[in-house]
């Protein structure tokens, strides 16, 4: 009896992994079970709000502030050239100079625009 329960449970792991390993794979788009769980005709994603921004100030602020040096300029030119870090440090100093007396003096009338506490 117990040989017998051994035989039928071997034979009937051996039947259900022999099925199960003749199948052919398919492609997770194939799939259909997959595709009935899951959105396949979903939108691609947006870029987030912080890369829209970043992009905006690129756009808006960054390239026309830098773009006023001339230095710059011939430098943007060649499109060849490896990328130096001495590039980023001129166009962060254009674009600080031409900025930085707007930002001191906004910061100025903001700070003094503030109640005073205590004494």
């Amino acid at each position: 009896m117990k040989n017998l329960n051994i035989t039928i449970t071997t034979s009937i792991l051996l039947l259900s992994l022999s099925a199960c390993s003749s199948k052919t794979a398919t492609s997770p788009s194939q799939n259909e079970a997959l595709n009935s769980v899951t959105n396949t005709t979903a939108q691609k994603e947006k870029d987030g709000i912080m890369q829209r921004s970043m992009d905006s100030w690129i756009k808006d602020e960054w390239t026309p502030k830098t773009q006023k040096d001339e230095k710059v300029k011939t430098l943007d030119k060649d499109e060849s050239r490896d990328f130096k870090i001495q590039e980023y440090v001129d166009k962060s100093q254009t674009y600080l100079k031409d900025s930085d007396a707007k930002e001191t003096q906004s910061h100025t009338k903001k700070v003094n625009s503030l109640p005073v506490i205590g004494n």
